[in-house]
């Protein structure tokens, strides 16, 4: 009985004690009553925040996935500077998943909620912000069924996030009593009344606005690149073939990053046509209105991010529909069939301004859903294993360049307006291999300094915080012209995770994987590809080569193939399927359709295909001459000797089965690399200057000089004093000393002659024929006397002096052409077709002008008895007499071969003999 009376005043004082505390939390703080949501930052966070009292708060809705050691934080503001100098305001710790769960916090009791304007829960060894909200609010006067006006500051966007220009409209909320003023915070986007799950990894959230009478709409999905979400509502009282008919939303992110949510009429279970006169298909609905109703769209994007691998975008519509054809009317009280589909997409075009959906395949499903009803099916975060970081790996032989750059998506929300690039990419994960010596060109500025640490967060030299230093310090500071050359090799001591930071200034780098051997181990050789988005290793061993093939970002799968471009290649492509399954198939290519893709049905050995974290990675070996006599794949051999070209593609779905459009490629390598497989050299073609030199230079003389000099000679004989013959004289002699000059340029650049092309045949030839016209325009023979006939030597000169000349300019003309698709081929270079087509337009516009002028001297009854000779023979008579001034130079190099003066060309008589 003693022992039963002491539990009991125990009991007793526990609840005095409770008491006594609860009754400190007074309810002073102007905060109290305060409502608003939490802005998602990462880790899926959801949350609706309550402020209770002066030391209380209330947390529901509540979604996180776990972090390390979590804590709730205050600071002063959400900037990177404010943010990393908060403090934690409760004992409180998050270290576990919630899903949908609703927490009563209170503060600690040296903390009141005017010590702090941004509460945030945030993982206190990375310094991570998963999600805050703004301690701020508004009174609003009455009533409001539209968005809330906008509080200053607002809470930044999260990661990847495209921040809405309003925050979304508010729900039915009950009017607040006159008496009791409602404090009301920021709405997140990212927050709904109601929630259905559609697939685990697919869902669709929706908020209605009686009042506005329309519904914001939340699709969110684990997605790739061109992918889409679509949801669609079904015709009423239709039993089945629900998608026929349907008014439907496409929604996801563009190419750029931005959020978009198109309104489509499912007319047939068929790509869109695209005809306006006649659509079919599953078209938007402006194309079935005509083109011309570009009101027929009656959706809003509201909002986009892309966060952790989820993608959500929100928009919003009217119940009713713009037009009674192609929308359907929703219901708001009542059940109605409703269609959703994930699938392939592609992007706009010159043609098609729209988005192009592919077919779904399995990927969709329907339902019956009332909009008016609360619902909630989703508990927690939708999880995926899809890593939004780049990942570049520090291979034998490579050099990692270390820059800095403006922060646009760094991984780990707050950071600092300038974080650290590696090899142009923002702030990636660094893998690295043990015994592996990693290379660092560190060119960041002198104002950041490179090290490996153990410490997440680095700036050890700003706050002296204790943590491992493996390579690079305050002296490790370089600038692209003047860079410090830095090397670390990880070693069996080296932790598995460690990172990369300056050491002056926290968050600016991020993670360091250490694994152990891997592909440089295995292969003698390894290069990054152009752009540096795949990596090739190789072996060459007697008559086999060993390769492997690694992607540097995810994808569906990874391709290479062997020549300038996709056209005309042989490829090597390495999937996974839906089953896990890796493949590796060898093709020809002989177009850019996916009907001009053809198995060749190559044998290949050691074959090997596997992803992680989304990249994938294939091996093989393969003969280096095939074993065949006759057909396309006798062609695919490998010279280690000689350079070859290697180009790379990245896309989202291959099959073995038959392909289509919308197993094309979403990256490709904007150049090809050349490889000499026996040395192990590699190289990035690039456009040579030297070579766009030559090719400038060409241009000014087969272009401008040469060909104005004989037009000269032929339409300005009327010139006093001769000048046509000075005109000519000079342009041929300019162009000549300009095609030589840049002929030495080609030369030099290129190590000597090469004729196995036909560029340089030409091109060999048409320096010849300019060359040999020079030297028969010094040597050629006197004209007669005045009223003489012309003696025969001179007229087969003037025969050969014209058709060489003529034939010169026509080489020179095809050799600029083919110079360009020359240059194109070494180099890759895209934009080179529209330099081909500048100087057919060149050539075509001259052309049109000698032809104009020819007309009109054919038409022209006062020229035709004075020069039908030279039309015929070209003739081109040279100055009887130069000035003293105009005998030098060049005059003196074609000098007068007569000596009798004679009047001018305009008078010339010439009689013959009456007989």
């Amino acid at each position: 009985m003693e022992s039963s009376g002491w539990l009991c005043l125990l009991v007793f004082a526990t609840l005095l004690l409770k008491v006594a505390a609860d009754g400190n939390c007074t309810r002073n703080s102007t905060l109290v009553g305060l409502k608003s949501d939490f802005l998602m930052v990462q880790h899926q966070l959801r949350g609706s925040l309550e402020i209770l009292d002066d030391c209380k708060f209330r947390v529901t809705k509540f979604d996180m996935l776990a972090g390390s050691d979590v804590y709730w934080w205050g600071a002063l503001g959400e900037d990177f500077e404010n943010m990393t100098t908060g403090f934690p305001v409760s004992s409180y710790r998050l270290n576990q998943t919630y899903k949908n769960d609703t927490l009563e916090i209170t503060l600690d009791r040296n903390y009141t909620w005017d010590q702090f304007n941004v509460l945030s829960v945030w993982d206190k060894p990375t310094g991570s912000d998963f999600g805050h909200v703004l301690l701020e609010y508004y009174i609003p006067e009455t009533p409001v069924d539209g968005p809330p006006p906008q509080i200053s500051p607002a809470p930044a966007p999260g990661p990847s996030a495209w921040a809405p220009s309003a925050p979304p409209t508010t729900a039915n909320e009950p009017a607040p009593s006159p008496s009791v003023p409602v404090l009301t915070g920021e709405k997140q986007p990212t927050m709904f009344e109601n929630c259905i799950s559609l697939t685990p990894t697919y869902r669709m959230r929706w908020t209605l606005n009686a009042a506005a009478k329309t519904i914001d709409i939340g699709l969110e999905a684990a997605l790739s690149k061109s992918q889409y979400m679509g949801f669609a509502w079904a015709q009423p009282g239709i039993k089945e073939g629900f998608m026929l008919g349907a008014d439907a939303v496409v929604a996801g992110m563009d190419e750029k990053g931005l959020p978009f949510a198109e309104d489509y009429y499912l007319g047939d279970y068929v790509e869109c046509s695209w005809d306006t006169s006649s659509p079919a298909g599953v078209c938007p609905d402006s194309i079935y209105a005509g083109g011309v109703n570009m009101g027929a769209n009656n959706t809003r994007v509201v909002y986009g991010q892309e966060v952790d691998g989820i993608t959500l975008i929100r928009y919003r519509r009217a119940f009713q529909g713009v037009d009674a054809t192609y929308d359907v009317t929703i219901n708001s009280t009542d059940s109605m069939q409703v269609i959703w589909a994930m699938g392939m997409m592609k992007p706009p075009d010159l043609i098609k301004h729209n988005r192009t959906p592919q077919y779904h395949g399995p990927t969709y499903g329907y339902r019956m859903l009332n909009v008016g009803e609360s619902v909630d099916e989703c508990v927690g975060p939708m999880v995926t294993n899809t890593h939004q970081t780049e990942v570049v790996v520090a291979d034998r032989g490579t050099t990692m360049v270390i820059g800095s750059d403006v922060a646009v998506h760094y991984p780990n929300p707050p950071f600092p307006k300038k974080v650290l690039y590696i090899n142009q990419k923002e702030s990636p994960l660094l893998r690295v291999e043990r015994g592996v010596p990693v290379d660092f060109s560190i060119q960041a500025g002198h104002d950041i300094a490179f090290y490996i640490t153990s410490d997440p967060l680095g700036g050890t030299g700003a706050t002296n915080a204790s943590g491992t230093i493996y390579a690079g310090g305050p002296e490790a500071h370089g600038v692209p012209v003047l860079p410090y050359p830095l090397t670390w090799l990880p070693d069996r001591s080296t932790p598995d995770l460690v990172y990369y930071q300056d050491y002056f200034m926290q968050k600016r780098g991020w993670k360091v994987e250490v694994v152990d051997g891997g592909l440089s181990d295995m292969y003698n050789s390894t290069t990054p590809l152009a752009d540096n988005r795949v990596t090739l290793f190789w072996t060459v061993n007697n008559n086999r080569i060993y390769l492997a093939v690694r992607g540097e970002v995810k994808s569906g799968y990874l391709a290479i193939a062997f020549g300038s471009g996709m056209v005309n290649s042989f490829s090597y492509v390495g999937w996974i399927d839906d089953q896990g399954v890796g493949h590796i198939e060898a093709y020809w290519m002989d177009g850019k359709a996916a009907a001009r893709i053809h198995p060749t049905g190559e044998e290949l050995s050691d074959k090997k295909c596997e992803t992680k974290d989304g990249i994938i990675t294939f091996e093989f070996s393969r003969p280096l001459q095939p074993s065949c006599t006759k057909g396309t794949l006798c062609k695919n051999v490998i010279d280690p000797e000689n350079p070859l070209k290697i180009v790379w593609a990245l896309g989202d779905v291959w099959t073995s089965d038959e392909l289509t459009d919308s197993n094309m490629h979403t990256e490709f390598s904007s150049r090809s690399t050349l490889i000499e497989f026996q040395r192990g050299a590699a190289k990035v073609e690039q456009l040579q200057p030297v070579l766009a030199v030559h090719g400038f230079m060409m241009f000014i003389a087969w272009g401008l000089l040469l060909p104005g000099g004989v037009l000269g000679a032929r339409y300005l004989k009327h010139l006093d004093n001769n000048g046509w013959f000075q005109i000519h004289m000079y342009s041929q002699l300019s162009g000549i000393a300009v095609m030589l000059l840049g002929l030495l340029f080609a030369v030099a650049e290129l190590g000597g002659f090469n004729t196995r092309s036909a560029h340089m045949k030409v091109g060999l030839a048409s320096i010849f024929l300019a060359s040999w016209q020079a030297a028969n325009g010094y040597f050629r023979p006197a004209k007669s006397a005045p009223g003489e006939a012309q003696p025969r030597k001179r007229v087969i000169w003037q025969y050969v002096h014209m058709y060489s000349g003529r034939t010169a300019l026509l080489l020179g003309f095809v050799s600029l052409v083919t110079g360009i698709s020359k240059l194109a081929e070494r180099d890759g270079v895209g934009t080179m077709k529209p330099l081909q087509w500048g100087l057919f337009a060149w050539f075509f516009a001259v052309a049109a002008v000698v032809g104009y002028v020819e007309f009109q001297g054919l038409c022209s009854k006062k020229h035709q008895d004075t020069v039908v000779f030279d039309r015929i023979l070209g003739s081109e008579e040279e100055p009887q007499e130069l000035t003293p001034r105009s005998r030098g130079g060049a005059a003196l190099f074609f000098r007068d071969k007569d000596n009798q003066s004679s009047p001018s060309r305009g008078m010339e008589i010439q009689l013959e003999p009456l007989r």
